[in-house]
Formats: structure tokens, sequence, C-alpha cells
């Protein structure tokens, strides 16, 4: 049996090696020619781009995140309150990334969370993924923030909602208790380090039950040490001022720092009728303060009204 040798083969590869290398070599200098002769100055070669921290697939959207859970004291008792949090890929500006806290509407008990929805969900849920992803990654320019999720307190059983609205006064609420210690701890380096996050920057967004907590933040914390002017816009839908629920009574006197608010609300809302956004809305057309609305002509939910250049993170960017 005669035996190939691979000496042989490699030697009587070389001359076509040889051949390839030389054709490659002339193409490029060719290339660099022609740039040169056409003024180019320089080839640039792609760079690395940042990895997005939100992905889709068949089912819907999900974005990579940190969930932990927050400790404090309520009524006597030390209690956790689970909260997910991420930050954009990238070196954070100087002074860190602006922070966006999302308030999610009555939800079940540490069940399904906003960085993780599937299409065609209750109300919309599927655009809260969606959303996060265009604050996280940026996909069409402009800002990016730190998005920090918590859960609402247990407040029906299995059932979270916000204390804003349903605990009065406000003050004796968990929510009053849990507050002012979540943001110490993001300022002590609870949630990564502290340096990643302006604190003086803080953006607040939600549905329903949370959106009323939404507006919590400028009537309750946006005023005193370490708060006071931090919040520089609000996204409300379906909802509308801090003690409002159905309806709203009489409101008080809004705060003379109060931040630009957009409105998202459907006209047929039967859970938060639109006439109760109005009361809100009209109050702060009245006080000269930046505000605008957005009907849609559904109801009680999210909308791809939320997304893009009508949606949440458009309104932030502009504050």
């Amino acid at each position: 049996m005669n035996r190939v040798r691979p000496v042989a083969v490699v030697a009587a590869m070389m001359p076509f090696a040889r051949r390839v290398k030389a054709v490659f070599a002339a193409f490029v200098n060719t290339l660099l020619l022609a740039l040169a002769l056409s003024g180019a100055a320089a080839i640039v070669l792609p760079q690395d781009a940042e990895a997005a921290r939100c992905t889709q697939n068949a089912s819907g959207w999900s974005c990579t995140h940190t969930k932990q859970y927050n400790y404090y004291w309520c009524g006597g008792y030390y209690i956790p309150r689970a909260v997910r949090w991420q930050v954009p890929e990238g070196t954070p500006p100087a002074g860190g990334w602006p922070v966006a806290f999302y308030f999610a509407g009555t939800q079940p008990t540490d069940y399904n969370h906003a960085f993780d929805r599937d299409y065609g969900e209750a109300y919309g849920m599927e655009y809260e993924p969606q959303i996060i992803r265009e604050l996280l990654d940026a996909p069409n320019g402009g800002k990016k923030y730190a998005v920090i999720v918590a859960d609402p307190p247990a407040t029906y059983g299995w059932v979270q909602a916000w204390h804003t609205n349903t605990v009065s006064p406000y003050s004796a609420s968990c929510d009053a208790q849990f507050f002012p210690d979540f943001f110490a701890e993001i300022k002590g380096g609870s949630y990564g380090a502290a340096s990643q996050y302006n604190m003086n920057k803080r953006y607040a967004y939600g549905i329903s039950s949370g959106g009323f907590n939404s507006s919590r933040m400028a009537v309750t914390y946006n005023s005193g040490t370490g708060n006071a002017n931090t919040w520089k816009a609000l996204g409300i839908v379906a909802a509308s001022y801090a003690t409002c629920s159905y309806s709203c009574g009489t409101i008080p006197t809004l705060p003379t720092n109060h931040p630009p608010t957009k409105f998202w609300h459907g006209q047929n809302d039967g859970i938060v009728p639109i006439s109760t956004m109005y009361a809100y809305f009209n109050k702060l057309v009245q006080g000269a303060f930046t505000t605008q609305k957005l009907e849609n002509p559904g109801g009680h939910a999210l909308t791809v009204d939320n997304l893009g250049t009508s949606g949440i993170k458009a309104w932030f960017d502009q504050y």
C-alpha cells in the first residue's frame, strides 16, 4: 500500500498557499490605494457593540436583572421586600446613570414581574420589559437609565398593592417606612456601587396602583434632606393623583417643585375612569406645571403608546 507522506503534501501545497497570499496582498494594496486616492484618511475597524440587556423570543421579551430582598421595619416587624434591578451596559456617565423606578400595578405576591413577560398578557403587561428595554438599551438613541423595580407591599393576602391610596394616614403605612430605607440602601451600595446611580436624577413611572404611587414620589419624596428636587419627570398610566382611586375628590395644592408629568389613559377604562386622570391633569394645567396626556380607545392597560416617540423613555429624555 502506498502511503502519502505528510511532508510531501505540505510541500506540494506551499506554492498554492504562496499564490493565495500574493493575491490577497495585491487586493489589500489596491484597496488602500483606492482609499488614498479618494481622500479617505484611514480604515475604521468595527468596534464591539455593547451587549443588549434585553432579548426577544417567540414568547415575548425578557431582560437580565438581579433580584434581592430589601429588609426594613414595618409595624414592629423586620420584613423583606423583593427588588429587581439592572444597569445599562457600558460606562456610566459622569455622576452615574439616571434612575428610572417602575411601580407595578396590583399583582400576585412576587409572581410574574416586569423584566420577563409573554405576549398577550392581561392589562398590556407584555409592554413592561419592552419599556425597560428602551430605558436600559436605548435602541433608538437618547439617554440610558438604570431601572429599579421594587415589589408593592403584600396588602390583600397574596396580592400586592401600593399603600399610597389605601392606608390613611400615609405615614402609618409600610410604604412610608420602606421608601426612606430603600433610597438609603441604594445610596449606600446595597444595589451595586453607589457611584453608578445618579440619585439626583430620578424618574418614576407606573400603571394603576403603581401610577398613583408614581404621583406619591412628587408629593412626599421630592423634598427634605437627600430627596429635594431629585424627581425629574413622572409617567402615569391608568392612574391619577397619589390619594385618588376610582375617583378623585379635591386634590390639594400641589408642591411648587412638582416634576413634569405625562399621562397615558384609556378612554374606556372601567377600573380608573379617565375622568379621574383629568382631575389631576387639570390641576397641573391650572398650576402652570408641565404636563401632557395621551388618550387611547382602550381600557386599563399599557399600550404601544408607551413605547417609542410617544412613550415613557421619550418623555423622560426631555428632562
